[in-house]
């Protein structure tokens, strides 16, 4: 007489602990997306050095990589997931994707431990780079450290010539960085965890369509609408 009682309970149970999983991870997705806005409200917060005008307008596609980089070397596993939002031809910032990254390491430290990585998407061919598997910086997709801080009032968008430009910041200092080996490609397993279904990364980037957005997306967007692009 005891085992039906039994079943059901120990059905509840396990129901239970399956449907908690995503939650659970859905809150590191929901952490990632805060630090990454963290991470460009210091950039753009910073009076003393500034992104030049130039490639804050060229730029299609941001994505923040935060805490991702330590002692010169790129850390992978759950370090290696990113954050990344593009803009339409409004100039509204999508919700966030997430991209993620392997192996590289980069030729510039800024007296920290860790470092935050962030990339500047500024042609057509980079931002498509982001809905592939996996892409090899290098080649056919250039890159090139940012621009100095003593350059902002000089760069001109005629010498923006590479496809991706890439800055480390920590605690609010940043400086251009010289990457090595950097291989990037979606991910679709943050996406599912953060949105909690599969969403095919164009259509957060580029059609801006979701049917239900994380607040956690919306601030990261808006915050984003609010930064000086032009």
């Amino acid at each position: 007489m005891r085992s039906p009682k039994l079943i059901p309970c120990a059905a509840v149970i396990v129901a239970a602990v399956f449907l908690a999983q995503p939650i659970v991870a859905g809150k590191k997705q929901e952490t990632k997306v805060r630090s990454a806005r963290w991470v460009y409200e210091e950039m753009f917060g910073n009076k003393q050095e500034k992104i030049p005008a130039a490639l804050l307008a060229d730029t299609r596609c941001l994505a923040i990589f935060p805490g991702l980089v330590k002692a010169g070397l790129i850390f992978g596993g759950s370090h290696g997931t990113g954050v990344v939002s593009c803009r339409n031809d409004e100039g509204k910032w999508s919700p966030p994707s997430f991209v993620k990254v392997s192996e590289g390491s980069f030729g510039l430290q800024i007296g920290y431990k860790a470092s935050d990585l962030v990339l500047f998407f500024v042609t057509e061919r980079a931002t498509q780079t982001l809905l592939d598997k996996k892409t090899t910086f290098g080649g056919a997709l250039s890159f090139a450290a940012g621009p100095a801080a003593k350059q902002a009032g000089t760069t001109t968008d005629s010498e923006l010539s590479s496809d991706v430009y890439i800055y480390a910041s920590s605690r609010g200092l940043f400086a251009g960085a010289a990457v090595e080996g950097l291989r990037l490609g979606a991910s679709p397993k943050a996406i599912r965890k953060f949105y909690g279904h599969y969403v095919w990364p164009g259509e957060i980037l580029f059609e801006h369509t979701l049917p239900t957005t994380p607040p956690e997306a919306l601030e990261f967007a808006e915050g984003l609408d609010k930064q000086p692009w032009e």
